[in-house]
Parts: C-alpha cells; sequence; structure tokens
C-alpha cells in the first residue's frame, strides 16, 4: 500500500512543512532530537516510541503533581474561564 493511499484512507491531512523553513516543522524536528539523545537508551524503536508516548511531559509542574487538566486550566487567563463557564453553565 502506497503512502498516499493509507493516509487517505485513514483519513489524515497532510500539512506540509516550507522547504528549507525548519521553524515550520517545530514539532518534528524537537522530535528528532529528543529520540536522538534517547535513542540509545532502548533496545528497540519500539520500546523507546511506548517511553515517549507515556513520559510525563516537560512542561508539566511535575514537583507540584499537576496533571494536564490542570494545566490547561492554570494557564488560561480569568477572563477566558469566566467564558467558558458562561458558555457552558448559562452564566
Amino acid at each position: 500500500m502506497n503512502l498516499k493511499r493509507a493516509i487517505r484512507e485513514l483519513g489524515i491531512k497532510p500539512i506540509l512543512a516550507r522547504v528549507r523553513h525548519p521553524q515550520t516543522n517545530g514539532k518534528i524536528e524537537k522530535w528528532f532530537d529528543t529520540y536522538q539523545r534517547f535513542r540509545g537508551e532502548f533496545e528497540s524503536f519500539e520500546e523507546f516510541l511506548q517511553w515517549y508516548n507515556k513520559r510525563p511531559h516537560g512542561a508539566l509542574k511535575l514537583e507540584q503533581l499537576e496533571s494536564p487538566q490542570d494545566a490547561f486550566w492554570n494557564r488560561l487567563p480569568i477572563e477566558a474561564k469566566f467564558r467558558i463557564g458562561t458558555r457552558l453553565f448559562g452564566l
């Protein structure tokens, strides 16, 4: 199965980055950086992927045991919290 057909069947819409402009492709650049730094610590690529996908995110305040949900709410401006409450609860 070719790549174009596979992503079409999965409903994936590819987003292409500009040529020679790594800033528009920052997420995958960061992923490859992480892979290069840590790949030697794992016996297989699958083991690395398990670790990568299940590790705590670096943006969380782990010393305070901040969950992803807490991180989301704590970073929202107070005005946005009121707008969300208004929409959800008709306040």
